[in-house]
């Protein structure tokens, strides 16, 4: 027998695993870091997330405040973000007019009522992963995004491209997602019928919030990651209470991913791409 043959028991048995353990003791998978007891480490947190994004990848989402319930749907990509969101929404649009007619008796002016009109829109958004160009060739530092959109009014699509911005839909769940936010290995629970564990980071206020008032401190934002699948379940905001404000704890506010394959999030058919931003 070689040195080696015989090194390898005498360090198998000193460290009180057999054989057929050890690979796994050296190169625990990610589900085996994630259900650990312990805090995790900044490079398992890493692998935990990389492998959240391979399983999120090609999935088909909704993301909404209660668990199955409306919301934005999303086509996920395999960088941790979305690929193509596609979002329902609506506003009232009131009209009225005035109008003078003249005759031989004098000018005679007439007001309509106002008239409240529904307006339904459809905004379709793609992230095409791609650095973003102005039209005459300059590069803008950023990638590139294409936003469609459809309004009952006229029934046709519009069609933009753009950058994209720290204020995207639901920016803080991809950040962490995509490994671009530093978190923390967090406590269990259970995500409606599921285990899960969360990595958490502190919460900043978006660079646009205008609060009345600082936030206290701790306030914490958390990502559950399902222990066995390795999916993304919630996103969600923990706040502490503010006696002096007369304001309780707000333990747990935020989005739920509700996994729908059926859904087909895809650009709208027939509508011209552009390839540069205006």
């Amino acid at each position: 027998m070689t040195p080696n043959r015989l090194l390898l028991p005498t360090i198998v048995c000193a460290i009180g695993v057999s054989p057929a353990t050890l690979p796994q003791t050296i190169n625990p998978s990610a589900r085996e870091i994630l259900n650990g007891a312990r805090p995790l480490l900044t490079a398992e947190i890493a692998s935990v997330l990389e492998a959240a994004r391979h399983a999120i990848d090609g999935r088909t989402c909704r993301l909404s405040y209660q668990p199955g319930g409306p919301g934005p749907e999303v086509l996920m990509g395999s960088n941790g973000r979305p690929r193509f969101v596609r979002a329902v929404s609506g506003f009232n649009s009131i009209a009225g007019s005035m109008w003078t007619s003249t005759s031989s008796s004098g000018s005679v002016s007439t007001v309509q009522p106002p008239q409240e009109t529904h307006v339904d829109v459809v905004s379709f958004t793609e992230y095409t992963n791609a650095p973003a160009r102005s039209c005459g060739g300059a590069t803008l530092g950023g990638e590139l995004v294409i936003e469609y959109e459809r309004r009952s009014i006229d029934n046709q699509w519009t069609v933009k491209a753009r950058t994209r911005t720290s204020q995207e839909l639901a920016a803080p769940i991809f950040d962490i997602l995509a490994g671009a936010t530093p978190v923390e290995s967090g406590g269990r629970r259970q995500i409606g019928e599921r285990p899960a564990r969360s990595l958490v980071a502190p919460w900043p206020l978006p660079s646009d919030a205008q609060p009345a008032s600082p936030l206290p401190p701790g306030v914490t934002q958390s990502l559950w990651i399902d222990t066995d699948s390795l999916l993304p379940l919630r996103w969600s905001i923990s706040m502490p209470a503010m006696p002096g404000r007369g304001m309780p704890a707000i333990p747990d506010y935020g989005l739920s991913f509700t996994y729908d394959p059926s859904l087909d999030v895809r650009p709208p058919d027939g509508v011209a791409r552009p390839d540069c931003v205006r």
